[in-house]
């Protein structure tokens, strides 16, 4: 009888917690909509939630939930190890916060997410008139898109190549992005100019049972012109979500 009024107690308080989480997250200034799909769940590309002390990766029992519109996505649900947790994402100004919580031993601990930034290592004098550094997943699944993001620079104003600095961005510039496999066969491409704020993205849907899972190579070319940059990236390629998230430790 103990046991169960104790997990009774357990249950209520979880739900306050993912109430007032809720309410805190929703209040905040948003100005860009989620994705609206499970897939762009920032976890979901590594399948491990983090806090200051401690990995812990998720497994098969979850939920997700699109809300306001698609403007926050939910996730909550059970680790391997059989800690319940929960959290929100939304994007701001191309930025993606995460705020939630997972029980541990009783105690809700914050989770963390830093979110990364492939910065290529730049020379002492560039190349180049144009520098160039992205965002991409390191990992992602069948049937959902691989998303990238490129941001384009005078590499005076940024020799550094800092993805979140604002000066000396490049607008209306040729971005092209090839995929090729393992085996440095052709996947796909495509390309497109820069807006405004120097930036450019791009996504490409995986095939189930014909990308097959592996490593994938990225290529990004910058040319406006005058002058041409290119890096090459690294990602990969998985099978069905599901696939890879088990229930036992």
């Amino acid at each position: 009888m103990q046991n169960l009024l104790d997990k009774k107690i357990s249950l209520i308080v979880i739900l306050l917690s993912i109430s007032i989480g809720s309410l805190i997250f929703f209040t905040q200034p948003y100005s860009q909509y989620a994705f609206g799909f499970e897939e762009n769940f920032v976890v979901f590309q590594t399948g491990i939630i983090s806090t200051d002390n401690q990995d812990y990766a998720i497994s098969k029992d979850f939920e997700t939930r699109i809300i306001q519109n698609g403007k926050i996505m939910r996730l909550s649900g059970i680790t391997t190890t059989g800690e319940s947790y929960y959290l929100y994402q939304k994007t701001v100004d191309g930025k993606i916060i995460v705020k939630g919580k997972i029980l541990v031993n009783g105690v809700f601990i914050p989770i963390k997410y830093k979110e990364k930034i492939f910065e290529p290592e730049i020379p002492v004098e560039p190349e180049t008139e144009l520098i160039i550094t992205t965002k991409l997943p390191q990992y992602t699944y069948a049937r959902y898109p691989f998303t990238i993001s490129v941001k384009v620079y005078d590499a005076e104003k940024n020799p550094q190549a800092k993805f979140e600095q604002q000066e000396g961005t490049l607008k209306n510039m040729f971005v092209n992005v090839t995929i090729t496999n393992q085996f440095d066969k052709f996947v796909t491409s495509f390309s497109g100019i820069t807006d405004s704020n120097g930036l450019f993205r791009g996504s490409y849907v995986i095939r189930e049972n014909i990308d097959i899972p592996g490593k994938y190579n990225v290529n990004v070319t910058v040319d406006d012109g005058t002058s041409i940059t290119s890096q090459s990236f690294t990602t990969f390629f998985r099978g069905d979500i599901r696939d890879y998230f088990d229930k036992t430790p």
